[in-house]
């Protein structure tokens, strides 16, 4: 303020980001969930506590989710989609080695699957549904599925007609 004035004027400047975004970098090329979740809260000018009641979680998982210390479950991701405008869970990118996801889905952004087990596992993530879920409504235990999932053991024929049912295609 000018000594001699006893007014002030205010403008709002929208090209301008808050000042409490200024001092947090942010990454220009996201490669992780938690990179891509914290930019698009930054770039809308929210803080943590705000997105985190936009997506319906603590302010603590989401602070998990976006420092990429745990990785968001099933039941979230449907509004992790809506929230980021974009599937960041079929990215061909995630699964290389420092990325935030889990190992056991790191092999789905690649065309060509080599095993029963891979088959599955994406076939059950394309369904969105859980272990459990899926075991359910098939009429099998979690474990089974997560034997055939692993490789560990194969379905019998009777059992891969159920999933054909669902619409496996083999």
């Amino acid at each position: 303020m000018l000594p001699f004035c006893d007014r002030r004027v205010t403008i709002a400047r929208k090209d301008v980001a808050p000042v409490w975004t200024r001092s947090f970098p942010i990454a220009k090329e996201p490669t992780t969930l938690g990179e891509h979740l914290k930019k698009k809260r930054f770039l809308a000018g929210m803080r943590q506590d705000e997105a985190a009641v936009k997506l319906g979680v603590s302010g603590r998982t989401l602070s998990l989710w976006e420092c990429d210390r745990i990785y968001p479950s099933w039941a979230f991701q449907t509004r992790l989609i809506a929230y980021l405008g974009y599937d960041p869970f079929t990215e061909p990118t995630l699964g290389s080695p420092k990325r935030n996801e889990t190992s056991c889905v790191a092999f789905l952004s690649s065309e060509t699957l080599s095993t029963i087990g891979q088959k599955l596992t994406k076939f059950r993530m394309e369904m969105r549904k859980t272990r459990g879920q899926l075991a359910t409504q098939l009429g099998i235990s979690v474990k089974t599925i997560w034997n055939w999932e692993t490789d560990k053991r194969k379905p019998c024929k009777s059992k891969l007609e159920k999933f054909k049912q669902l619409g496996f295609k083999e």
